[in-house]
């Protein structure tokens, strides 16, 4: 007997029967009031070890719950899975199969995770049926658990065998293999749990010995905490799936709606969160202590490409405006300038023939050049008002000789050219949008918010609307459509800003403006901070990490 076992009995067997407690038959000495003998005593001893050692167990499967409830990322999750599932039984190595759909809806095990602690693994994921004839095989298929000795004695009758190929490639020697199937909370089987080679001190090394029964009732415990979290992972990727479907079919009903701006919100997603990368990345500077997280970067993507989707409340002759009029009206007003010049030239030609002159062909040519090259002035005058280009003095004032104009209607009547809402466009001083088309549009920030409103966020999400809904916001309260100012504005709604407004500068594919080459746009933003508009400390990170890189490339 051992010197510590020894000194163990002496304490049991000098110790008053009050005092012995925390071990199963300290009631038996209590009755006894007397020194049970060596062999009760150590039946005693190990017996309040076994307690000990499953009140340990039953706190570490408490704790792995916790934590198994707490992830929701699947490669994660099982990764922690794995590890726990090591640590509580002391395994070496193990792996993780997955149940997914195979081709023809056929059920197959995906080789999804695997961990060991004494060798490199030369892992890849890799698809297998469902068969009995491999050990995760037959467990997946019969919903049993393996607990195997040695694998490399396998009794001839088993379906199963083991594939020692991985052993045979590294020089590893799997020997104890205990396999238990994950199951939800229906007690569908969804993947399964391997574990290899349980390490025993002994004799002061390390041995490989075989799973015991305590450790199969502790996997399957584990392996059911498993299953519910695996479940719960899938559910939760097939929601983020859902989602992300429905996020990008917005954006495609947002583009078929505004062709133009095709790619305009995908741009954007990608420039806010490198910026919002860019900002969990600092070291230094006014954003050093601010940090986003994964699901914060997910959210502030989701209101990025969705931060335009308003655009469909919008009347589509108004979102896809390039021109001040709009192409239907330029054509209407060409057409009557034209009559105009035939009308006037009939009308010359009468006041001839009233005044006795005879016909002369030259006289007809000559009225019809002066009457085309004016009607041609004409026509220039209004293209050129009509582009959305800052407004030239000479074209504005030129627009005070289109007021008079007037043309013969089909039915008779005398009317003007231009209507009262076709010069007040022309006039527009830059831009193609008059006031009301201009409030029109920037409704769409508004509509994007209630649209947005109305759907069920979850917890990590619902800040997107918010968000969204300040993009326009400037800091020295000038944006639209709340005019809020720097205090109420979110720091990701800032970040949006800055992406929103280089991607409308830089564009390649506006029909009605050339792209403005990448300095000159990234001075222009610069213009925009220092009058107030734009965060100037942002765009210093947005210049200093290159976020605008992602998007365009410096010559």
């Amino acid at each position: 007997m051992g010197r510590e076992l020894g000194r163990i009995l002496q304490w049991v067997a000098e110790a008053p029967a009050d005092v012995v407690v925390g071990l199963p038959g300290e009631g038996y000495l209590a009755q006894c009031g007397a020194w049970p003998g060596e062999e009760g005593a150590l039946a005693l001893i190990e017996a309040g070890h076994q307690r000990l050692r499953d009140q340990r167990d039953m706190e570490r499967l408490h704790e792995i719950g916790r934590a198994l409830a707490s992830e929701q990322v699947l490669d994660r999750l099982l990764d922690l899975i794995l590890s726990q599932a090591r640590r509580l039984l002391d395994a070496e190595g193990g792996s993780l199969y997955l149940v997914v759909e195979g081709q023809g809806g056929a059920g197959e095990l995906l080789f999804a995770h695997t961990q060991n602690s004494s060798t490199a693994l030369p892992f890849h994921r890799v698809r297998m049926p469902i068969s009995p004839e491999s050990m995760a095989g037959f467990v997946a298929s019969t919903g049993g658990i393996l607990n195997i000795p040695d694998v490399q004695r396998l009794p001839e009758s088993a379906p199963y065998r083991f594939n020692d190929s991985f052993d045979r490639q590294t020089g590893y020697r799997t020997q104890s293999m205990l396999a238990v199937p994950l199951r939800d909370h229906g007690g569908e089987v969804l993947g399964v749990l391997q574990l290899i080679n349980r390490r025993e001190d002994e004799g002061g090394g390390v041995q490989v010995v075989p799973f015991e029964d305590t450790h199969v009732r502790l996997a399957q415990s584990l392996a059911g905490q498993a299953g519910v979290a695996v479940r719960n992972a899938r559910l939760r990727e097939e929601i983020e799936r859902l989602f992300e479907g429905f996020v990008n079919a917005s954006v495609l009903a947002i583009e078929q709606r505004d062709p133009v701006t095709s790619g305009h919100s995908g741009r954007v997603a990608d420039l806010t969160v490198g910026l919002a990368e860019a900002i969990t990345s600092a070291t230094d500077g006014p954003f050093s202590r601010v940090s986003f997280s994964d699901r914060q970067i997910r959210e502030l993507r989701y209101a990025s490409l969705l931060h335009d989707f308003g655009k469909v409340g919008v009347r589509e002759e108004v979102l896809v405006k390039s021109k001040k009029l709009a192409p239907g009206r330029l054509e209407v007003i060409l057409q009557r300038l034209r009559q105009r010049q035939e009308e006037r030239l009939l009308e010359l030609l009468r006041e001839q023939w009233a005044q006795g002159h005879p016909f002369r062909a030259a006289l007809w040519g000559e009225l019809q050049r002066e009457l085309q090259d004016e009607t041609d002035r004409l026509v220039a005058l209004v293209l050129q008002a009509n582009e959305p280009a800052l407004l030239s003095q000479g074209a504005h004032a030129g627009l005070s000789r289109l007021d008079g104009l007037r043309y013969t209607h089909w039915n008779g009547a005398v009317e003007p050219v231009f209507l009262s809402d076709d010069l007040s466009c022309l006039a527009i001083p830059k831009g193609s949008l008059s006031e009301e088309e201009r409030l029109e549009i920037e409704s769409h920030v508004t509509h994007t918010y209630r649209f947005l409103q109305q759907i069920p966020w979850t917890r990590d999400l619902e800040g997107v609307p918010e968000i969204a809904y300040a993009h326009h916001e400037r800091l020295n309260g000038r944006g639209y459509p709340r005019r809020i100012e720097a205090a109420e504005i979110p720091l990701q709604s800032r970040a949006m800003a800055i992406a929103d407004v280089f991607d409308a500068l830089t564009a390649q594919d506006r029909p009605y403006k050339a792209a403005v080459p990448l300095e000159r746009s990234l001075a222009i933003l610069q213009m925009d901070a220092g009058a107030g508009h734009l965060d100037p400390d942002l765009l210093d990170l947005f210049i200093q990490a290159r976020v605008f890189e992602r998007t365009v490339r410096r010559v």
